[in-house]
């Protein structure tokens, strides 16, 4: 890998132009041109998945907290043309590594080849890419929560009333997002290994509250009492699951979903049949950068670096919460 110092002045004139068209950049931090000895940035789908706040907000300590670490920060706004863009220009500026939560696991390919062509260690962080060369990948094990989410799910209707069999609705996230992918099969695994759990449907909410309520309205109209619980492959879409329930004025079926955003786990701590599998995005963060430094610095990576994920009920949503909101 060429120097730090070489790579930063060959590309300093590039660095200023990519800046000053720059649209998805909330924090554009040192931008590759301070005193820091490690330049990095980290671009995510969209801060209006409160799941991507975090992270900006880790992202954002951490850098301002190490005086050996310089950083961008891009939000994505969930347009695939924006983050490709977005990561256009912390190459542009040599950067000494990039993190990157991608969208859709194809959608980056062309601007993580052009990383791997400046030399510059690209690790992902939460969602995966399916082409191109990476440091390492560092998330929670999205089959292991989309089953666990799944089996909580299950408990909790088996708790609520003891029938022959349960139904329950799949609410998907971002169609061609690999954490969409890995949760649904995770579900699958579940629903596969228990003889009286039934999928009755499956709709993308595309991770918003406001999609998983217009889904949520329809599978009540198509299905009505029929439904004994959700599975939502994120908290905001168990958010919108809950609220959709509560307007058709709909009792006892159980929610569950996947993160442990602050909104979602204020419901979980007062109601016995929702939970969630939290993750913890702050840890994602702090990992990425640690491996990402090391991959600077030519040491050897495992391809993939597991957070564990933590079950919130409302035993212990109250805990939850003081640690960690």
């Amino acid at each position: 890998m060429p120097s730090n110092t070489s790579r930063r002045s060959v590309l300093n004139g590039a660095a200023a132009a990519g800046v000053v068209g720059l649209a998805g950049c909330l924090n554009l931090g040192s931008g590759g041109g301070s005193d820091a000895e490690n330049e990095t940035a980290l671009s995510v789908p969209s801060l209006e998945l409160t799941f991507f706040a975090r992270m900006q907000n880790a992202f954002n300590n951490l850098t301002e907290e190490r005086d050996d670490l310089g950083g961008s920060f891009y939000d994505a706004g969930n347009s695939q043309a924006q983050q490709v863009s977005d990561l256009e220009t912390p190459i542009s500026q040599g950067v000494d590594f990039i993190m990157v939560a991608p969208i859709t696991a194809e959608g980056i390919s062309p601007v993580v080849q052009q990383a791997n062509d400046a030399d510059i260690p690209v690790v992902t962080i939460d969602r995966n890419i399916s082409e191109g060369d990476i440091a390492t990948y560092v998330a929670s094990d999205n089959v292991a929560l989309g089953r666990r989410s799944m089996e909580l799910c299950y408990g909790f209707m088996t708790d609520l009333s003891d029938q022959d069999e349960y139904n329950v609705v799949e609410l998907q996230g971002t169609q061609g997002a690999s954490v969409t992918n890995e949760r649904a099969e995770g579900a699958g695994e579940a629903i596969d290994s228990t003889d009286d759990l039934t999928l009755l449907d499956s709709q993308t909410g595309d991770f918003s509250t406001e999609e998983a309520v217009s889904v949520m309205e329809d599978f009540i109209t198509s299905y009505g009492d029929d439904i004994d619980g959700v599975y939502a492959h994120n908290d905001l879409m168990a958010l919108g699951a809950h609220q959709a329930i509560n307007n058709a004025g709909v009792d006892d079926i159980a929610i569950t979903g996947i993160d442990g955003s602050e909104a979602w786990v204020q419901e979980v701590q007062n109601v016995d049949h929702y939970g969630t599998l939290a993750q913890l995005p702050e840890e994602m963060v702090s990992q990425g950068v640690d491996f990402g430094l090391q991959a600077v610095d030519g040491e050897d990576l495992d391809d993939y670096y597991q957070i564990e994920g933590l079950e919130v009920t409302s035993e212990n949503a109250g805990g939850y919460l003081d640690d960690y909101f």
